[in-house]
């Protein structure tokens, strides 16, 4: 097996993979860090005499440890985190967050514990998405208010305004930072997508850097990659050989060209090309030769073409012209006009020793379903056996009757065979 046949694509993780990723590598830094603040946590209270710990606050601090430890091995087990996973995380951290200020802050300072849930709110947004992101803002806020209100009850002396200033500044400013930063998310996954229909040979889509009305990085990125698209698109789609496409190429030509025929109702055609006896060139004049005749006639075929025309090297000796908006005699002369270029042509390859022919066959079809491309190609291939049949330098267009000759034929083969 050659190198070439062998497919190295890695298939692209799954939201929820990805998100399991992300859990595991952070649940040994969220453990630690819970059992740091915790130890902390409890000497301050020793030290300084703070009155008893509410019980829920020491529940939350105290099990955020473990609530990690259990989501990571379910996520190693299960190998993904889904959606329940992260909402559960998510309400860990706030949690451990309001759990851990009462057991170290005091309530005149419990405003600070707005600059850490900023910081769950940006780790959310970062790692696992938008969605999430409101949810923890949603959350932060009803947790505080609930803390606010509770150190109250306790009888602490807070500013019912002040307190309601601190969470409307937080509010604001973590909603900016969620609508800002989801946009530019949206931006790179619009980069993504576009990579990963480069990556199954699809270059039709660019970066719309006039969508961005304030240019950033990440303009900079979609500039660089419709900059290397078109280099990209030949690199890939291209027959080195002959200059033409390769099939990979006709075949994303094929299906935009067919599924905008169905849409008109128009019409379309398809030409295949071979090269009569090019075994025997390769034979006699070695394969230099051969892969000479091969561009030349690359060569020939890209002049013959029109405007709009789609040519492609689908085989070794074997070309395919896709013609859109063409009925069955627009294409027949055409070919009719290749046969006769390729024929009265001196190959400079093979120093016009011997003469290079063609046989083509041709199909010609008013689309009205997308669902037709793999007839379009059988066709074709039949009116193309056809033509060899017929002596070669021959060119056929396939019609119901052509399919049926063809079957015949094969039948008395098949015949043959078992006489024989």
């Amino acid at each position: 097996m050659s190198i070439a046949s062998v497919n190295l694509q890695v298939p692209a993780p799954t939201v929820g993979q990805a998100n399991g990723e992300v859990l595991l590598w952070q649940s040994k830094i969220r453990i630690g860090f819970g059992l740091l603040v915790c130890a902390m946590g409890v000497a301050l209270r020793m030290d300084g005499g703070m009155p008893a710990l509410p019980r829920l606050a020491a529940w939350s601090a105290l099990g955020y440890p473990v609530v990690v430890f259990f989501l990571a091995m379910l996520v190693r087990l299960g190998g993904e985190a889904k959606d329940w996973m992260v909402g559960t995380l998510l309400a860990a951290d706030i949690a451990f967050l309001f759990g851990t200020t009462y057991m170290v802050v005091p309530p005149q300072y419990y405003d600070r514990a707005l600059l850490f849930g900023f910081a769950i709110l940006h780790l959310t947004e970062f790692y696992f998405g938008r969605t999430f992101a409101w949810s923890a803002l949603f959350a932060v806020s009803a947790g505080y208010l609930a803390m606010i209100l509770e150190a109250m009850d306790a009888g602490a002396s807070l500013s019912w305004p002040q307190e309601i200033f601190s969470l409307s500044l937080f509010v604001c400013t973590a909603s900016w930072f969620v609508l800002h930063y989801g946009n530019f998310k949206v931006r790179l996954e619009r980069i993504v997508d576009l990579f990963e229909r480069a990556e199954e040979g699809d270059f039709s889509g660019e970066y719309e850097v006039c969508s961005d009305e304030h240019p950033d990085s990440v303009t900079m990125v979609g500039r660089a990659y419709n900059r290397v698209r078109s280099q990209l698109s030949s690199l890939v789609q291209t027959d080195a050989l002959s200059g033409c496409l390769n099939r990979r190429g006709l075949e994303q030509h094929l299906d935009h060209e067919v599924s905008r025929a169905a849409r008109s109702g128009s019409e379309l055609a398809l030409i295949a090309l071979d090269v009569d006896h090019f075994k025997t060139v390769n034979d006699t004049f070695g394969h230099l030769a051969g892969d000479s005749v091969i561009h030349e006639v690359g060569e020939l075929l890209r002049g013959a073409a029109r405007v709009g025309d789609v040519v492609a090297r689908t085989g070794g000796d074997e070309f395919t012209l896709l013609l859109p908006e063409t009925n069955a005699a627009g294409a027949f002369r055409l070919a009719t006009r290749i046969r006769e270029e390729v024929a009265g042509r001196r190959f400079d390859g093979i120093s016009g020793k011997i003469p290079v022919t063609v046989s083509i066959g041709i199909v010609a079809v008013r689309v009205v379903e997308e669902n037709i491309i793999h007839d379009l190609h059988s066709r074709a291939d039949e009116a193309l056996y056809a033509a060899k049949d017929a002596g070669r330098n021959q060119v056929s267009i396939w019609t119901p009757n052509l399919r049926a000759i063809a079957v015949t034929r094969a039948n008395i083969a098949l015949g043959r065979v078992a006489a024989g």
